[in-house]
């Protein structure tokens, strides 16, 4: 997707435009995830596409330990 950056007189990014396309779900995820009944649903679906990331190689597996300490700190 293309984006189109807003910025003021001096130069400093303030926005950023996208296609409404996008933009539609974005806020579908974001008032699904809102939904506390919701979370965990969004959390396994955030799982399963990290999981399918790392197969194909676009996402580097987290190490065991770091994923140890990650669950440690809930």
């Amino acid at each position: 997707m293309s984006y189109q950056y807003l910025s003021d007189t001096r130069g400093k990014v303030t926005g950023v435009f996208i296609p409404i396309q996008e933009w539609n779900e974005i806020k579908e995820m974001l008032d699904f995830q809102s939904d506390p009944k919701n979370q965990l649903k969004f959390d396994l679906l955030e799982a399963f596409e990290q999981m399918k990331l790392m197969k194909a190689g676009k996402l580097a597996k987290p190490k065991l330990k770091d994923f140890i300490n990650e669950i440690q700190e809930l």
